[in-house]
């Protein structure tokens, strides 16, 4: 144990049909910003409009309704007003226009896109063309594409090289110290040497040097433009970075919404530090608290700066928990003292996401290397870890949850299994997805104990009945979405981030409907990241993410005049 204490692109967001949340909007009763969105070429449909508050840092986004918008309850201040264009809407630029918003008062906006030239893009093409069947393509599939799903992570974007390049890339992921971390990326007990070849001649052979550069054709996912205008986005700007790090790897991973305050705990993996947000204050930075983690170790990550990459995070009993993912620890903040004890993992890993069950037990996975699932006795704090499926060496556990009998859950992404424990029992049991290869990625555990899961790879959403074993999959209606977290909310409902279409999907089980909401962002570099997600008790949906230097809310229901108690 160590002690230490710590310093105080396929769906486009704007769709054009051309011829080819939160508590920070808690404003003054009618102040609101409205307005027409115009295009000159095309006719304009679910256009992402932003409100940036230029004071407190922080923006609101809306959709348009038959091209007008109206953004409720906004704070009184300085304004931003313009259409969010990413790359996926190449060729368009947006105006922007400065509104000085007093309290009580509509300010109407409009906003134009203007048509400018194209850039070259990637050839898109379907999944077979993409990827050729071969024995290789099987390989790929069943040990690599759980974490190199088509858009994350993916091979036809890392440019044509040739097959002794490949193969460097491939036989870097066994070798320590090739990769950041503290382990290697794969369990080479866990993919033969003749399969790594397999892969490496496969790859030179689809994504050769000079070769074209070409990417997946994705679907146009449905939207509702009734049910997008009634929701809202708000991001916050993280603060700067600690003394050490560039301003661009001010980025995170994980967030949850404390359930005894109105903070949210942010896990800063970009540059080493634990967040806490002050829901109820707008002040920038003054809302955030933070604590940069130890790392005696010197452990070092992106650019060879030192850093543990703080990736999971919980809180229990007054304290917040960390995985390390760089680390190999489970960190334990006391935010009252600011002190930060560690808890090493017995084997050298990537401890990844942790969750605690009803008596203050942390349980995490070790996602990388020698793949297992720990524990951090309540009292005690010794780790103790778990094989929860011995015959997959390859497993990279990843999701993980408790349900309400204190059972844990986990999934295995490159071994397209779910694993549960039983306290009761102290038996772990596998459940194969019936989709082979899958690529489970998180969980959640409904009001009535079932337990639903996500696939990176297999296409579907996926439920499993503790009880029986049985496990029912829901087939994605749109195509290789890249379908990454899994949460439940308050009613049921499934809500899944979709990594290929930068999109929150709503799932309602009972009638299968899917509801489609654009994410407020591409990622630093470009491209859509949705990530993890948490749900306060109001029914926000908080998160953070991989290259984004926000904190974003999200509330279907939140654009909406304010009620009289003053709050949507």
């Amino acid at each position: 144990m160590k002690t230490g204490m710590a310093g105080g692109w396929a769906l486009s967001s704007v769709v054009l049909v051309l011829s080819a949340g939160s508590f920070g909007q808690t404003g003054t009763p009618g102040s609101s910003i409205a307005g027409k969105v115009t295009a000159d070429k095309g006719s304009v449909y679910a256009v992402r409009i932003k409100a940036e508050d230029t004071v407190h840092r922080i923006t609101y986004m809306v959709f348009t309704n038959k091209a007008n918008y109206q953004i409720f309850n906004l704070p009184p201040g300085a304004y931003k007003v313009y259409a969010q264009v990413t790359p996926q809407e190449e060729g368009f630029e947006s105006s922007t226009k400065n509104v000085e918003l007093r309290a009580g008062e509509t300010k109407k906006t409009d906003v134009v896109l203007t048509f400018k030239a194209a850039k070259p893009n990637y050839q898109r093409v379907d999944w077979g063309t993409l990827f050729p069947p071969d024995p290789g393509r099987d390989v790929l599939l069943k040990q690599c594409a759980g974490c190199h799903e088509p858009e994350h992570i993916p091979w036809q974007k890392m440019g044509g090289r040739s097959e002794e390049a490949w193969r460097l890339g491939v036989n870097c992921m066994f070798r320590l110290g090739c990769t950041q971390g503290t382990t290697t990326q794969v369990n080479p007990a866990g993919v033969p040497v003749e399969e790594r070849e397999l892969v490496a001649k496969y790859l030179a052979s689809i994504f050769p040097e000079g070769g074209p550069q070409r990417d997946l054709k994705l679907d146009d996912l449905p939207l509702d433009e009734g049910a997008l205008s009634r929701a809202i986005y708000v991001s916050y700007l993280l603060p700067p970075p600690p003394a050490g790090f560039p301003a661009d790897l001010v980025f995170s991973h994980d967030v949850y919404p404390s359930k005894v305050s109105s903070t949210v705990w942010i896990a800063e993996m970009g540059v080493n530090r634990i967040l806490g947000m002050d829901t109820h204050d707008l002040s920038y930075p003054d809302r955030y608290r933070q604590w940069v983690v130890p790392n005696p170790n010197r452990y070092k990550a992106w650019d060879g700066i030192p850093n543990v990459m703080p990736h999971g995070i919980t809180e229990d009993r007054g304290h917040v928990y960390s995985a390390l993912l760089n680390g190999s620890a489970i960190a334990d903040l006391d935010p009252v003292t600011g002190e930060i004890n560690e808890y090493d993992t017995p084997t050298k890993s990537t401890p990844h996401t942790l969750t605690a069950d009803s008596k203050g037990n942390i349980w995490f996975t070790e996602m990388q290397g020698a793949s297992k699932i720990g524990r951090v006795d309540a009292n005690a704090k010794t780790v103790t870890e778990y094989d929860p499926s011995p015959q997959y060496k390859n497993a990279h556990y990843y999701g993980i949850i408790v349900d309400k009998k204190d059972r844990v859950w986990s999934v295995g992404l490159t071994a397209h299994i779910i694993v549960g424990y039983d306290p009761a029992t102290d038996k772990w049991t596998t459940y194969p997805t019936p989709t082979q290869p899958s690529g489970p990625r998180r969980l959640t555990v409904d009001s009535k104990g079932m337990i639903w899961f996500s696939e990176h790879l297999g296409q579907h959403i996926g439920r499993l009945n503790p009880d029986t074993g049985e496990i029912i999959e829901y087939k994605d209606p749109y195509n290789w979405g890249g379908d990454y977290e899994c949460y439940a909310d308050a009613q049921d409902n499934i809500w899944v981030t979709l990594r290929s279409y930068g999109t929150l999907v709503r799932l309602e089980p009972k009638t299968k409907k899917y509801t489609y909401y654009p994410m407020p962002m591409a990622d630093l570099r470009g491209r859509p990241y949705p990530p993890k997600i948490g749900i306060d008790a109001q029914g926000t949906i908080w998160f953070a993410g991989l290259r984004m230097n926000t904190l974003n809310s999200f509330r279907p229901n939140g654009n909406v005049p304010t009620t009289a108690s003053g709050r949507n």
